[in-house]
């Protein structure tokens, strides 16, 4: 049986909150990564950071993989960037001041790349996690 698109989208409410809370885990576990350095970024012009990316893709694959819906795998996508986004602006723009960082911090174009970047990278991550569960349900099935 196939989901409905707003059991796709949305998901179980339990479940959603759950995922919710993770992506809060995710954005606050990417911040203090960053700020201790146990993620880097090489230097350059970043638009999206490697290890952030990492870390949302593997949990938007196991949101699909567990069956989860979109929307959480969105923000579970989205929260390393804005861990990533608000330690560099808050931790490593020294030289400024607090509404400089706060400017940097709220910028609508980087929020808004880092969102639809999210959308993209998670839908991708979501739907590898979800059609590995279904193709491990399909074996499972077969050799039984």
């Amino acid at each position: 049986m196939s989901p409905t698109q707003r059991a796709l989208l949305l998901g179980d409410r339990s479940q959603r909150n759950l995922d919710i809370l993770g992506a809060v885990v995710l954005f606050l576990g990417t911040f203090v990564a960053y700020a201790i350095d146990l993620f880097s970024v090489a230097g350059g012009i970043v638009v999206l950071p490697f290890d952030a990316t990492l870390v949302g893709v593997a949990a938007a694959g196991l949101i699909g993989y567990g069956r989860g819906a979109l929307l959480p795998a969105w923000l579970s996508t989205l929260a390393p960037y804005l861990g990533f986004h608000a330690e560099w602006g808050l931790l490593s723009l020294s030289s400024h001041l607090l509404p400089g960082k706060l400017a940097f911090l709220f910028d609508p174009v980087s929020l808004g790349v880092f969102a639809l970047a999210s959308m993209l990278v998670g839908s991708v991550a979501f739907g590898a996690g979800y059609l590995l569960r279904v193709g491990v349900d399909r074996l499972r099935a077969s050799l039984a």
